[in-house]
Order: C-alpha cells, then sequence, then structure tokens
C-alpha cells in the first residue's frame, strides 16, 4: 500500500519530502507570562479550550503545536497554547496522553508575535487582542506599513486598533466584556477621546433602560440616512454649486477665510430654486429623522405600559 512515508524516502520521487515533526512531553511545554494574547478567563476561550480537551481525550487529530527552545533548553509555545491547556486539562481528568506533536520554530522575537497573532487554531483573536498584539509591535519599532505588511491587513485597519489599544482602561473594560463592539468604541474615540469611556457608559445606560445588552454602531454614528435621501442631498448640493453664477463665486471666495464673526450679516444673492432645492433636500433629512424618532418614543412608551401593566397585575389579589 503506498504511503507518503514510502514515497519521501523514494531517492527517485522528488515530489514528496519528509520534514521533522516531534513529540514533546505536555508536562515540558511552557508559555511566556504575557505572551499570548488571549483572555484566559473568555467564555470563548474556555469553550475553545475544552474542545480541545476533548479531541485529545478521544484520540483524534489535533494540529502539531509550534515551539521555540530558549538557550537554557526550556521549550515555549509559540502557537499552540490552547491545545497545551487542552492536553493538561484532559491529563488532569485521567487520560494518557504522553506526548504532543509539534515544529521546531526558527525566528525572531517580531516573527514570534507574527505567528501568534495570524496562525491562531480555529478561534481568531478577538479586537481588543489584536489590537494589544499591534501595539506590543508598535512598540517595538515597528511602523503601520510595516505591521500592516506582517499581518496582512491595511494600514488604515493597523492605525485604528492602535487607537483602541491607547484606549483608556474603562473603554477597554466595555469592550472586554462585549458592552461596545470594538469598530464602535473605535469611531467614538476619534469624536470623544479622553470622554469616551463616560460617552460610551452613558449610551450603554441608555440601551439597556430599553432592554438591549450592547452599543453597536448606529447608537454612536445615528443609523444610515436612506439611500434615495442621500442620493437627493449630493444631487442638490450638485446643483447648488453648478448654477453659482460669476457674481456669487466672486463673492464666496472673498468671503472665504474670514473668522466667524466677521461673516455674519453678509449676504450673498443665488438663484431661489436652487436654494429651495437644498432646503426640501433637507427637510426630507428632518422628516427621516421625526419618523425614527417618533418609532423610538412609540417603543419606549410601549415598553414602560408594558412595565406598569406587569407590575398591576402582579398586585392583583390572589395574583
Amino acid at each position: 500500500m503506498a504511503s507518503l512515508k514510502g514515497m519521501a524516502a523514494d531517492s527517485a520521487n522528488t515530489s514528496v519530502k519528509k520534514t521533522d515533526r516531534f513529540k514533546v512531553a505536555p508536562h515540558l511545554l511552557k508559555e511566556d507570562p504575557g505572551f499570548n494574547l488571549r483572555d484566559y478567563d473568555d467564555p470563548d476561550t474556555i469553550e475553545h479550550i475544552e474542545r480541545f480537551a476533548q479531541s485529545y481525550a478521544a484520540g483524534q487529530y489535533v494540529p502539531p503545536l509550534l515551539l521555540r527552545v530558549a538557550d537554557n533548553g526550556d521549550i515555549f509555545v509559540v502557537e499552540g497554547h490552547c491545545r497545551r491547556r487542552g492536553a493538561l486539562l484532559a491529563i488532569t481528568r485521567g487520560h494518557d496522553i504522553p506526548f504532543l506533536n509539534a515544529d521546531q520554530f526558527n525566528g525572531n522575537d517580531l516573527e514570534r508575535i507574527e505567528v501568534m497573532m495570524t496562525s491562531s487554531e480555529g478561534l481568531k483573536l478577538k479586537p481588543l487582542a489584536q489590537a494589544f498584539g499591534i501595539l506590543r509591535l508598535h512598540r517595538m519599532g515597528q511602523s503601520n506599513d510595516a505591521i500592516a505588511d506582517r499581518l496582512h491587513r491595511s494600514a488604515a485597519n493597523v492605525e485604528q486598533l492602535l487607537k483602541l489599544a491607547t484606549a483608556n482602561h474603562d473603554v477597554h473594560h466595555l469592550v472586554r466584556e462585549g458592552k461596545v463592539e470594538a469598530y464602535t468604541a473605535i469611531d467614538a474615540l476619534r469624536k470623544y477621546g479622553e470622554q469616551t469611556g463616560e460617552y460610551l457608559a452613558g449610551l450603554l445606560a441608555d440601551v439597556q433602560t430599553k432592554g438591549g445588552t450592547k452599543v453597536t454602531k448606529g447608537a454612536v454614528t445615528g443609523r444610515a440616512l436612506p439611500r434615495k435621501v442621500i442620493n437627493s442631498l449630493v444631487a442638490a448640493t450638485t446643483t447648488f454649486a453648478a448654477r453659482l453664477d460669476h457674481s456669487a463665486r466672486r463673492q464666496l471666495a472673498e468671503l472665504d477665510g474670514l473668522p466667524p464673526e466677521q461673516l455674519e450679516g453678509k449676504t450673498v444673492s443665488v438663484d431661489a430654486s436652487v436654494l429651495l432645492e437644498l432646503f426640501r433636500a433637507q427637510q426630507a433629512i428632518e422628516d427621516v429623522q421625526k419618523k425614527r424618532d417618533d418609532a423610538a418614543k412609540a417603543s419606549e412608551d410601549a415598553a414602560r405600559q408594558q412595565s406598569l401593566d406587569d407590575v398591576a397585575t402582579d398586585e392583583e389579589p390572589g395574583a
């Protein structure tokens, strides 16, 4: 029966080669303190480790770990921290797991971080953990472009996550607890800076009073306007600019750059039809917002009435 081992041993076959793979006792493996960016208290991570424990216990295939050997002979995990913990968990439950399959890592400290961030087996790092990893690379002297190349993402995304990584601890807490989406926090950080945590906490309290559990992007940026309204506004502004006559353009050029207090009381004559088109586009925006506000108020009133009805039912005799 043909096998890869036999093919690799055949000197005439240059298309199949055998590489070194090792078997290492689980108790010999160590973790660099703080190296892995996972939150081991995260329920998703706990479940992930549990799945590995069950796989090891059942004798199922688990991908090999990636290990490095320190100068003193200590063996550290580069990639496969959850697999190591899963194996140790299975062992504590009485399962015999004498060895784990492993490959040896050969690379520097930057490359170790790159592998840890890009080769997570089965469970990808969450945005906050990614942010901390990017900050670590940044503090090691890597530019945004270099980090983007290493992690196969855009420089703009690297900049976003760096902003999250350097936010105050209250913002990190809200994101870590799943009460604020990571990119929602990033949007808020651009607007509110040091006050972002307080701002997001206020939004969360408002969301919770309405029965929600998480602050989403819409709460910070507002719901997007309907495409029809946006197209109308774009068309109105385009028409406005196109129909400005030479005199109006000259007047605007003379006023451009003046401080606000010097602009007060000054006027520029424009065609009424053009101005009316802009006004109607703005009215359409206000109409959309009013409908949304009315719907939100109706929902709040309904929830409040339901709460009162529930209280009344509880207080009924014999209830």
